[in-house]
This record gives C-alpha cells, sequence and structure tokens, in this order.
C-alpha cells in the first residue's frame, strides 16, 4: 500500500523540489515587519460547492453524479484497481517561517484530530508528514440489519517550493461492517473501491456504499477546510521562529554593547528567553539578568535562602479494624507514610540602587542552581566590589505546612 501512494504522489505532484526552509535568510526586524501569513486554497470551496450541487435523496443518484464529475485515481500497472484521491494545494501568501516549526504545528494539528494512527515522516528530506485515520463515511438499515463503512485513508503533507503546501488523502479499500438488530456483529468485509458502486455498477450493497462513496469526498474535503481555517487562526505568524529570531536578536546586541560575556547562566524554563538567563562581563563589569543591567560594584551581598514547605506524613488503616486519632482500633493493619520536605531556593541580591534595591530568583527545588548563581556573585564581591563578600546559605529556614 505505501509503494502504491508513494507512487500516486509521484504522478500527482509531478517534479518537484522539497525545500528545508521556505527562505533563504531569516532576520528579525523582517519577520516583525511583515504581514501575516495567509493560506488560501481556493479548491476548497469549488468542491465543496460541487459536492453540494450534486446532492440527491437518492444516494445512488448522487454518488453516480460525483463519479462523473471526479475520476477516481488508478495506476498503470492496476488500471482496475481504483483509489478516491484529492489533492488540495494551499498558496501560503507572506511566506515566512520555519519547516520544523510549521511540521510541529500540523502533527500536534493532526493529534486534535485523532490522525495520531501511525503518523511519521518519510521522504528523502524527512519533512514529509503521512499518516492514516479511521472515519465513518457510511450508516444503511435494511431488513433486520444495519450496515456500516469505514474507511482509513492515507494523509499526506508537505511544503513545496517554500510557498505551497501539499495536503494529500487517499484510499482504496472499505471497511464493511453488518450487524444484526441487536448490535452484534454479522460479519466484517474489506472491500475494494473499484469493486463498489458507483464504480461498478452490479456490485452488492449499493446503498451503503453510495453513501461512502460520497462520504468519502465530503470527509476529505471538509478535514481540507478545517486544516485550511486552522492555519489561518494558529499559524498566521511563526510565533516560535519569531521568539528564536527575538533572542538572537537580543544576545547579539549584548554582544555588541558588551563584549563577549564570560559566563551565562541558563534559565530554568524550557524556551529560549533571554531574560530568563543571566550574562556576566567581567572586562564591562556588568550583569545583565530580567531586563535589568547592574553594575558590579553596585552589588552589596547575596544570600540563599530555603523556604521548605513541611507535609507530615498519614497514618491510614486497612482491612478490619478502624482508627482514632492517628491511633489503630481493632484487627486493622496500620500504615504511615513517611514526612516530606519541599525545598523552595531562593537567592536574594541586594542592590545599591533605588529603583531597584534588590532581585529575588526563585529556583524552586534545584540547589544547585541556587548555588551557581550566588558564586557568580560572591565572585564579583570578592573581586570587583566594595564590600566584603557577605554570601551565604539561610540556615534558619522557615518550614511552612500547607494549609
Amino acid at each position: 500500500m505505501r509503494k502504491i501512494v508513494i507512487t500516486i504522489l509521484s504522478t500527482v505532484l509531478f517534479s518537484v523540489r522539497l525545500l528545508a526552509q521556505p527562505t533563504a535568510s531569516f532576520n528579525y526586524e523582517k519577520v516583525r515587519s511583515l504581514p501575516t501569513m495567509r493560506w488560501v486554497c481556493p479548491e476548497i470551496n469549488k468542491y465543496q460547492g460541487l459536492l453540494a450541487s450534486l446532492k440527491s435523496d437518492d444516494y445512488k443518484t448522487y454518488a453516480n453524479r460525483v463519479k462523473e464529475q471526479i475520476e477516481p485515481y488508478s495506476i498503470a500497472d492496476s488500471p482496475d484497481h481504483k483509489y478516491l484521491l484529492t489533492t488540495a494545494v494551499f498558496t501560503i501568501e507572506n511566506p515566512m517561517f520555519d519547516i520544523e516549526n510549521l511540521n510541529a504545528w500540523l502533527v500536534g494539528w493532526l493529534k486534535k484530530k485523532e490522525w495520531a494512527k501511525k503518523l511519521k515522516y518519510v521522504g528523502d528530506s524527512g519533512k514529509v508528514i503521512q499518516t492514516t485515520a479511521s472515519f465513518h463515511v457510511s450508516s444503511h438499515s435494511t431488513f433486520g440489519t444495519h450496515n456500516e463503512v469505514i474507511i482509513n485513508p492515507t494523509l499526506t503533507i508537505h511544503v513545496v517550493e517554500g510557498n505551497k503546501l501539499f495536503v494529500t488523502f487517499s484510499t482504496d479499500s472499505y471497511k464493511y461492517i453488518e450487524k444484526y438488530s441487536d448490535g452484534k456483529t454479522a460479519f466484517t468485509r474489506i472491500l475494494n473501491v473499484g469493486d463498489m458502486f458507483p464504480l461498478n455498477q452490479k456490485s452488492l450493497y449499493k446503498i451503503s456504499m453510495a453513501k461512502a462513496y460520497v462520504g468519502t469526498y465530503l470527509n476529505f474535503w471538509n478535514t481540507i477546510a478545517d486544516l485550511g481555517i486552522d492555519l489561518n487562526k494558529g499559524f498566521s505568524r511563526d510565533t516560535k521562529l519569531l521568539s528564536q529570531l527575538q533572542y538572537s536578536h537580543s544576545k547579539d546586541s549584548l554582544i555588541a554593547k558588551y563584549g563577549e560575556p564570560e559566563k551565562v547562566i541558563a534559565g530554568l524554563g524550557k524556551n529560549l528567553d533571554i531574560h530568563n538567563e543571566m550574562y556576566i562581563f567581567e572586562q564591562a563589569q556588568k550583569v545583565v539578568f530580567m531586563g535589568k543591567t547592574i553594575g558590579f560594584k553596585d552589588i552589596l551581598s547575596c544570600k540563599i535562602i530555603d523556604d521548605p514547605q513541611f507535609i507530615p506524613g498519614k497514618t491510614t488503616t486497612g482491612g478490619i479494624g478502624f482508627s482514632i486519632f492517628g491511633m489503630a482500633v481493632g484487627g486493622g493493619e496500620t500504615k504511615r507514610t513517611a514526612d516530606k520536605t519541599i525545598h523552595n531556593y531562593v537567592v536574594d541580591i541586594k542592590i545599591d540602587n533605588l529603583s531597584t534595591p534588590f532581585i529575588r530568583i526563585a529556583t524552586g527545588q534545584n540547589e544547585y542552581k541556587a548555588t551557581e548563581i550566588a558564586s557568580v556573585f560572591e565572585y564579583i564581591l570578592r573581586h570587583h566590589g566594595n564590600n566584603n563578600p557577605t554570601t551565604s546559605k539561610s540556615k534558619d529556614a522557615t518550614k511552612r505546612t500547607r494549609r
């Protein structure tokens, strides 16, 4: 099946060159000033309008009309093996994004839409997203039975030439389920699309398959329409790229102003944010942190404070018996969980500056990070400060119990 799908894609998409990125280079000021992206696909209105115009209360008539307007696909090696295939092309207006960020957004969108089954990257570039999912496309009741048809289409998404997003659906089979009136399954069959109505006018289950034929195309184009709406809402600007560029721009500006930093202390968060990092410029005698610039000689003291939360253990009694005021009575088995202390480390830095007299840096349970920060200020006080170093670790940590 995978080989067939790749053959279909090669035929439909022709020879196109996949780009790792849609633009040759990125610039923060350029990206920030660009208009938002728009994802445009005229085929959505065209095909949804076509499917609506062909509608008939008689599903066999409806399916035959769709077949005449949207031709099934087959490959040269197997002309009788038919595929229901749809390819939509989104033109990206004002494209400025990183392909990795776009693909991450698309993967998240697919998972929310229950397209997580067998989701993977394929192709030589490793940038093509391919996945499958199950959709109910037909339901029809007859005397004593209820028939359902499910499809498991393959969906492929990838960027072409930097400003086009190709979305391709294909399926070559139906899963036909017949149930008794009591809900029990009579049988399940996998049926090739080409052997079923309306492609084969003499096949069985005509009404069920007519509904499935129409329902498949409706499902395809409704999904594409939803993708277009959500792209325009959720990825009109590559905010992650903008954040990355802003980070690099801010860092380059600091280096241009103060020179290369002697030390950089990374923040606790996963995202790049220069305000969560501490830059120490020994030659310029500056510390830059949280949007503040502090001169070495303005640093008065630094202290690590641990303000822990104490959680007492609990006594529980299981089996026969009961507990009164924490004491087991009767034959029950008594267990007690251990007391727990959750540390909360804070680095307090006093500054000889009326606008910023002190800075508090919370590191939570990360004692190493608190010690790393304090050690830097201890070094500054020892070698560059006007005062004796007063860095210390508080011995009188206050215990708090959650109420």
